[in-house]
């Protein structure tokens, strides 16, 4: 058995072989929580989302590692002022970024439940 030092403030240090276990586990379940973090960050590039403005005229195409894939404008709205067509664009783009944010948070928090770690520790 170690021998015990009593610290400042009539606290032991040193000794504990149980805390050391515990240590130990604990940095084994952080390895595995970065590991599975960056498996999770390869998956966002895969993973898209679609979002529409001005029902469904502008379309655009988003992947989970906040990447715009493509912008899709109808041609029935090429008429339509230049002011408009910005204004459907920035929504559209808008709306994609949101659910790129849902999508992550899904994804993050089905991983940290599978850990047993919460989300504010990643």
């Amino acid at each position: 058995m170690a021998k015990r030092i009593r610290g400042l403030g009539g606290r032991s240090i040193g000794g504990s072989q149980k805390k050391s276990g515990q240590m130990g586990e604990l940095l084994k379940q952080a390895q595995k929580a970065q590991e599975e973090m960056e498996s999770l960050e390869e998956k966002f590039k895969e993973l898209t989302v679609e979002a529409s403005a001005g029902g469904g005229v502008v379309k655009v195409r988003a992947t989970c590692d906040y990447r715009i894939e493509s912008i899709e404008i109808a041609e029935e709205i090429h008429d339509e002022g230049l002011e408009i067509i910005q204004d459907l664009v920035l929504a559209a783009v808008n709306e994609a970024l949101s659910l790129v944010s849902e999508k992550r948070n899904e994804e993050t928090s089905k991983l940290t439940g599978s850990l047993g770690i919460p989300d504010s520790m990643l």
